[in-house]
């Protein structure tokens, strides 16, 4: 029983510290209880962009598929939906609710700008 138990916890370190990259750019006047809060919050704000915003926003980039940096003045909540017109069709509040497109700014304004090198 004790074993079993150690061999868990190893195994639970190996997966965290193997997952060790960093995705996101949290400030680190952040308390630690807080960043792991919106790492949470970030985790699901990028599913619902690979579901609702990845097929039109995405990048191919030396065959890898590379997700935008936008700007802080891009990502303005609600006026996002109204700047691009084909966004009045496709992102609708039935698509995507106010809270999840919130999730999906907060995933964006904190996840890990590319490093692509320009020519």
């Amino acid at each position: 029983m004790k074993a079993s138990f150690i061999i868990c916890i190893v195994i639970f370190v190996a997966c965290v510290s193997h997952k060790k990259e960093v995705k996101y750019i949290l400030p680190d006047e952040m308390l630690p209880h807080v960043k792991v809060m919106y790492a949470q919050t970030c985790d699901r704000g990028y599913m619902l962009w690979q579901k609702n915003c990845s097929g039109c926003h995405n990048q191919k980039v030396k065959r890898k598929e590379i997700i935008p940096d936008f700007r802080p003045e891009q990502l303005v909540g609600y006026s996002l939906r109204l700047t691009n017109k084909r966004h009045e069709i496709t992102l609708t509040d039935s698509v995507v609710s106010e809270e999840d497109l919130a999730v999906i700014m907060t995933f964006l304004n904190y996840k890990k700008k590319n490093d692509i090198k320009k020519k």
